[in-house]
């Protein structure tokens, strides 16, 4: 009777158990979302990223044509029209906000998200892929790249929906009556990659092919993907945008299929290149906290190449896409980001089968090493002199050290956790507390952002607008100020690599030195500008007459009225 007692005691009806699973998913998913959505209104447009492509996707709104993309009406063919649309049918739903501007940066990252839980759920099991999921989510430059209006997390999301689906579609043994829908859909992933940043939606995944084939010597992966009715998705969904580009700015072709690919890729003429290994440490920082779920050794490195062909092509990804983008003369953080779903994936798979012995040691150094780092950045906001104010610098540093400091409690918790065998528990704590973390990071970096935004300048610009007010930029052009005042710019004397190319498309918004500027503003009666604030004695000392609106970080506004406006009175 004792032993029936204790099986009826400890035996959990399946029911009860799926019940209890659910309703912690459902909370936990609730959290993430929470979390994931968290600050997204809170910052003003960074520049010159965000103010270039909120723009953009604004003058494509406003203007209703959808094929030409614009920078303060300058023709712009630096990357493909995805991210503008995407953006520009947000600001139709929802009105041109910054939070708009971020929206599909966001959406984008959380589908990354939700593929590569999919894929690893698939391969690896359901906790992997749980796993998988929440790393790639609360790694800090993924993060930080789904909350910054950039192209680099569309290109990446969808690089890695191609490879979910190509992961499936060959190595799940039980999704072989799927395989030809799988297929299809990797094709359309990758061809959504091509619109959202070019050539590289299929270069890379090519090579990373290529290569992989080449060390497995299964060359019948090209019977199995589906190659010649997928090669002809690809080009239905992107060649009709950029054939009809062409034929409306026969200049496009070389500009950006020669210029911004080939000529970058292999010349430094943008002057954006580094030593080779730089983004080892962009890579290692940027993974945070789960850099030290990495194997320690050669043997722990050996044992992935050694597992299953899903784990070497996820090797070979992570080889090609690394060692490309350290070659290339054209180097930026946010280029790597393909890298990290497969990185997630490998590491999903790795937290299932470490030790819990092993993961305790992992965690207590995250809490360590997040400990340290809060220490030292409250040490340098009481202590440091910098050229940035330091009321600004104590709020950046104490929005960092409140993050460490919630992801060194998490790892402590998580610890525990796993000394009572709940691994769950403690990775998906980690993880939500990371995010949380990392947004927290975000949202008190305003007031340095607010140091090189257009937003304080609008806001002292707006009260003196006129309906025919010229605004001009003197030295000192911010992108996002067309879309903070809702009226182009006129751009005086500025060599920046994003407006060159387009000058000719609007020669009357483009004045080539001061002197014809000087000549314009004395011929008006109703301009503003900003003006770089080491030529503001030079322009008083030559008499040109203005009045000081305010100053900011990023210039001096000064305006063509000798007194304020009158306020316009309010109709009856």
């Amino acid at each position: 009777m004792s032993v029936k007692r204790t099986t009826q005691n400890n035996v959990r009806p399946a029911g009860a158990w799926h019940a209890q699973f659910s309703a912690a998913a459902v909370l936990l998913g609730i959290g993430w979302l929470a979390a994931w959505f968290y600050g997204l209104a809170g910052r003003a447009l960074a520049e010159p990223d965000e103010g270039r492509y909120a723009e953009v996707a604004h003058e494509m709104f406003t203007s209703g044509d959808w094929i030409t993309p614009r920078l303060d009406g300058f023709n712009f063919f630096d990357k493909p029209p995805l991210h503008y649309w995407a953006s520009a049918t947000a600001y139709a739903l929802f009105g041109a906000h910054p939070w708009s501007a971020r929206l599909w940066c966001v959406l984008t990252g959380l589908l990354a998200i939700v593929a590569i839980g999919w894929a690893g759920a698939r391969l690896f099991g359901r906790e992997a892929g749980g796993y998988a999921a929440a790393i790639l989510g609360s790694s800090l430059l993924f993060v930080f790249a789904a909350h910054i209006n950039t192209l680099d997390i569309g290109v990446a999301a969808f690089l890695a929906v191609g490879m979910a689906c190509f992961l499936v579609a060959q190595f799940d043994p039980t999704a072989l009556h799927l395989r030809a829908r799988l297929n299809l859909l990797m094709w359309a992933a990758l061809a959504l990659a091509v619109l959202s940043k070019g050539l590289i939606g299929v270069v890379l995944p090519g090579l990373i092919l290529g290569l992989y084939m080449l060390w497995q010597r299964d060359w019948g992966v090209l019977r199995r993907v589906s190659l010649v009715p997928g090669v002809l998705m690809l080009l239905v969904l992107c060649a009709p945008w950029f054939i009809l580009i062409c034929r409306l700015h026969p200049d496009f072709f070389e500009y950006f299929f020669i210029r911004e690919h080939f000529t970058r890729f292999l010349t430094s003429a943008d002057g954006r290149s580094k030593v080779f290994g730089f983004f080892l440490p962009v890579v290692l920082l940027g993974l945070f906290p789960w850099t030290l779920l990495l194997p320690w050794s050669k043997t722990g490195w050996r044992a992935i190449g050694a597992g299953g062909p899903a784990q070497r092509f996820l090797l070979v990804w992570v080889g090609v896409v690394f060692v490309f983008f350290s070659v290339s003369h054209s180097q930026l953080p946010f280029y790597i980001l393909p890298v990290f779903p497969a990185l997630a994936l490998l590491l999903g798979r790795a937290a299932t089968v470490l030790s819990l012995q092993a993961l305790v040691r992992r965690f207590w150094w995250v809490a360590t090493l997040t400990t340290l780092g809060a220490a030292t950045a409250t040490a340098i906001a009481l202590a440091a002199r910098t050229a940035i104010p330091k009321a600004v610098l104590e709020d950046v540093l104490s929005g960092l050290s409140l993050a460490l400091v919630l992801m060194a409690l998490a790892a402590m918790v998580g610890a525990w956790a796993l000394h009572r065998g709940r691994r769950r528990t403690a990775i998906h704590g980690l993880a939500l507390a990371t995010l949380i973390g990392w947004q927290l990071t975000l949202v008190s970096s305003q007031p340095l952002n607010d140091m090189r935004s257009a937003a304080p300048v609008a806001r002292l610009i707006q009260p003196e607008l006129g309906p025919h007010t010229e605004i001009f930029t003197v030295h000192a052009y911010l992108r996002a100020l067309p879309f903070y005042l809702g009226r182009p710019v006129t751009v005086v004397d500025q060599d920046s690599d994003d407006l060159v190319p387009g000058l000719a498309s609007r020669p009357h918004g483009y004045i080539a030195d001061l002197a014809t500027f000087e000549q314009r503003w004395r011929a008006s009666h109703d301009a503003i500008a900003l003006v770089a604030d080491d030529l503001v004695g030079q322009l008083r000392s030559e008499g040109l007459p203005f009045r000081e609106l305010g100053r900011e970080a990023t210039g001096v506004i000064i305006t063509r009225h000798e007194t304020a406006l009158p306020p316009l009175r309010a109709t009856p």
